[in-house]
């Protein structure tokens, strides 16, 4: 039972591994999401800039257009960009939650083989205790026959 024990332990912990792997890629697109948004929104402030720079000059209603276009563009890859992280959390929550469990797992399993082999040590123990209790009886009882 004890390899039985030992060889699922062996599949929790590649699953574990496998999990933590997967949690840790989820929270990498987070945070590569989070870039994007960032360079979105600076990108939209500098563009935005440009704007205001070229108002400033005669600007005919098409460039204007094409200005707000392109700003509306990015609002909407912005508005994405939130939608992604808001997906990207719930990701993460679930792959922690499905990488603890398979931990816990493990973690009793390992609890379980901990306890079997200290049971073991502790028959062991008692096991030589009670030869060696025999072993100076029986000396006890040879030294009192010779005498």
């Amino acid at each position: 039972m004890s390899k039985a024990i030992e060889l699922l332990l062996e599949m929790v912990k590649k699953k574990e591994e496998e999990a933590r792997n997967i949690y840790m890629m989820a929270v990498h697109e987070k945070e590569s999401s989070l870039r994007n948004l960032e360079a979105i929104n600076n990108y939209r402030e500098i563009y935005t800039g440009e704007l205001i720079n070229a108002g400033r000059n005669v600007m005919n209603t098409g460039t204007l257009t094409q200005y707000n276009n392109f700003i509306n563009r990015l609002d909407t890859a912005s508005e994405e960009q939130v939608q992604a992280l808001k997906k990207a959390d719930q990701i993460i929550e679930q792959k922690k939650s499905e990488y603890l469990q398979i931990q816990a797992k493990r973690k009793g399993l390992e609890k379980l083989l901990e306890k079997k082999a200290q049971k073991i040590a502790e028959k062991l123990s008692k096991a030589e205790q009670k030869l060696m209790d025999e072993s100076a009886l029986h000396s006890f009882f040879k030294s009192k026959s010779d005498n």
